[in-house]
């Protein structure tokens, strides 16, 4: 029998898992493997001390199996045509979370006839109501944004040149869909608004006006972030207006919901989703899948064993594979600003698998977990969030207004953070207008749950699996507390995430003093963005011989080794970049943090005697001192102090060698606010070892 080797080719790819002796926290785990070349069906063996307990057989990349698995040693085999990979050993975690996944004909069959069903029921509304008091004075200000909004034009930019551009066009329909829509459809049912009903009304027929198969498609060759607006919003507030429409509307609504349906299926299918879910924009389209199903059930436009299936997918999918870029560590691989949004499109879907099958998908590892990457990665006030695109966005910017979730803890901080974190919850709620995500605001945040697996706060941590390292000397109080993070990821530097293994970010209380470098510039994809901001050369990183690592590549890879608070009251972190470059044997980068010094270590062999370019960027301006390079930004001085390994001379620049507007019509330019690079060129050897200190100093009345 031939060996099925199961090496991933492509970024995006689904990693196999469980993976040698790795430790599952949740029974019954998901079973992922690779496609082989001529194999039309897939059997997964489990055996424990040589005994067979559980065998199963499937056409798709994943399988879970349909009973608990006590704690315990296991190995696992998969068979494939007339291969086989061979028997591999993995564990279950004594506190592994047990659930078995919700059946979707069950599910199915328990979606009541009564409206609205979907975000709530109308007999949760008062509690809602009484419960949401500061949610509900901002849901009336955004009411009053958007009769006075009004209602939008349909886009022109696929068939006049000199119409708002696409990229311009989605950002303003986002408000008037996400945000204008959404609200006056909650107000309709929350607070029984007259005028945000008609104006709810009128908004949602008249999208429903523009061709779903044109220039708003998800298919189109335009791009697809107004067909995705309209796939997340078009079911819900299908579900809270079906009672101010009459028999013909709701038949058109009905149709319009099912049609981005059928094109979220249709793109799954293409993207063959079950092999590749890493694509960033798919991951929330099973979850609009199960919301058209569970609305459109005794609408009659699309037949129950269409709808059954549609939901049997979404299922079987935030069941087993997903999400792809977070794992059981509670990270994800693309960064804060990426987590803040992806992390929301599906709650309305779990919470209402969870009303109507008593299972909860929130139970899952990652998600419990999710929490503690909040607290390390998005205190309140920070000014950047690395890593990856989009780590110097906040909610209130102006390039993605909300796109960065005015309040990412929710949910997840109320059933599964500590006190710090509900308490951040509470705070973010305060908000004079919501800009994006308000399908979650009103949704059931459950019961702090006592076992949950990330309550504690914590000043180390590691986040192997996403690939992030955290430590904070003062998590409770932001304020003042300094932050060391960095990234060496399995994930290379595919999708939004860099060239950027080994980097690191400085924070001190919400201050940025070593930061990422780079932007977007007008959009994702500009000559700025991929020529610099992508590149290993924007990162707090190395150049060996002058070359940086592999941008979009899922080998340029790395690993965190460790998080520690040790007993000495030093935070300790190690991270291991050396896959990520082709002529390094060893790299280990190293950190040791205090409250007024941090220490960067690194060791580095290569395979023959080279330069090394040992790169900073900072956010406000670097001058040279006595002993090295300070900096002053707010009330926060640190100055940078090279020990050993020949970091003499640096070179200090506040220029992108890609300009951030290069290549983009005037008309579009944007400005951003100015970034700085550090930059020592060592002399040439095979065994580099550098020491760097960085001491922090806070001063009271110093501005930056």
């Amino acid at each position: 029998m031939k060996k099925l080797k199961q090496l991933r080719t492509a970024g995006g790819q689904i990693f196999p898992s469980p993976r040698i002796n790795e430790v599952m926290y949740e029974s019954p785990p998901t079973f992922c493997f690779l496609y082989e070349e001529g194999a039309d069906e897939y059997t997964v063996s489990i055996r424990q001390n040589g005994r067979l307990l559980w065998q199963g057989s499937t056409v798709r990349s994943f399988l879970t199996p349909d009973c608990i698995l006590p704690a315990g040693e296991y190995e696992w085999n998969l068979t494939a045509k007339d291969g086989e990979r061979g028997w591999q050993t993995f564990s279950i975690a004594e506190n592994a979370v047990q659930w078995l996944r919700p059946d979707a004909q069950t599910l199915y069959n328990a979606v009541p006839e009564q409206r609205p069903r979907h975000l709530f029921c109308a007999e949760d509304i008062p509690r809602l109501v009484e419960t949401h008091p500061n949610a509900i004075e901002t849901l009336k200000r955004n009411i009053a944004a958007a009769l006075k909004h009004g209602m939008p034009q349909p886009p022109q930019y696929h068939r006049d040149p000199n119409a708002l551009p696409y990229r311009e066009y989605f950002g303003h329909h986002r408000d008037y869909c996400d945000r204008d829509l959404v609200a006056c459809a909650l107000g309709h049912q929350l607070l029984k608004d007259e005028e945000a009903a008609k104006h709810a009304k009128e908004l949602l027929l008249t999208l429903c006006d523009w061709n779903s198969e044109g220039p708003c498609s998800l298919e189109g060759p335009w791009g697809d972030e107004v067909g995705l607006s309209h796939a997340r919003c078009l079911p819900a507030v299908f579900d809270l207006c079906f009672d101010l429409l009459n028999e013909k509307e709701r038949l058109f609504v009905a149709r319009t919901v099912a049609a981005y349906a059928c094109q979220c299926e249709r793109r799954l299918n293409q993207l063959d989703f079950c092999q590749n879910p890493g694509n960033s924009h798919a991951g929330r389209l099973p979850a609009y899948l199960g919301e058209a199903a569970m609305v459109l059930k005794g609408t009659n436009v699309v037949s129950e064993d269409t709808l059954v299936r549609w939901l049997s997918f979404a299922v079987d999918v935030y069941g087993g594979i997903f999400p792809y870029f977070g794992g059981p560590d509670g990270g994800w691989a693309e960064g804060m600003f990426y987590a803040s949004s992806y992390t929301k499109w599906y709650l309305p879907f779990f919470c209402a698998v969870e009303r109507y099958s008593g299972v909860s998908f929130l139970k899952r590892p990652f998600y419990q977990r999710l929490i503690r990457y909040f607290q390390h990665f998005c205190p309140p006030g920070w000014e950047i969030h690395p890593f990856a695109d989009g780590y110097w966005c906040k909610p209130d910017d102006a390039e993605w207004p909300g796109f960065f979730a005015q309040n990412p803890y929710h949910i997840y901080a109320e059933r599964f953070g500590a006190p710090l974190m509900r308490e951040w919850s509470r705070q973010a709620q305060h908000q004079q207008i919501f800009k994006l995500h308000l399908l979650d605001v009103f949704l059931p945040e459950g019961e702090p749950d006592e076992n949950a697996l990330a309550a504690e706060v914590t000043r180390a941590c590691a986040f192997p699996d996403s690939g992030f390292l955290s430590l904070h000397t003062d998590p409770v109080h932001p304020e003042k507390d300094i932050a060391l993070l960095a990234r060496a990821s399995r994930y290379g530097s595919v999708s939004h995430q860099h060239a950027d293994q080994g980097s690191f970010a400085l924070i001190a209380g919400v201050t940025a003093l070593i930061s990422p470098s780079g932007y977007f510039g007008r959009q994702y994809g500009t000559k700025h963005h991929r020529e610099w901001t992508n590149q290993t050369i924007a990162h707090n990183t190395l150049l060996i011989g002058g070359e940086g690592q592999a941008p979009f590549s899922h080998e340029a890879t790395g690993c965190v080794l460790y998080a520690r608070d040790d007993e000495d009251g030093v935070l300790r972190g190690a991270v291991d970049p050396s896959g990520a470059y082709p002529h390094v044997a060893t790299w280990t980068r190293s950190f040791e943090l205090t409250q007024d010094m941090l220490v960067v270590y690194d060791h580095v062999e290569l395979d023959a005697p080279m330069q090394i370019d040992y790169m900073l960027h900072t956010l406000s301006e670097p001058v040279f001192s006595e002993a090295g390079i300070s900096l002053c930004r707010n009330e926060w001085q640190l100055d940078i102090l090279p020990q050993t390994g020949g970091l003499h001379s640096p070179e200090i620049s506040d220029h992108f060698s890609v300009d951030l507007n290069e290549g983009e019509p005037e008309a579009y330019h944007v400005s951003m606010p100015q970034q700085y690079h550090i930059r020592w060129k060592t002399p040439v050897c095979q065994t580099h070892e550098f020491r760097v200190a960085f001491k922090i100093t806070r001063h009271a009345n110093q501005k930056g």
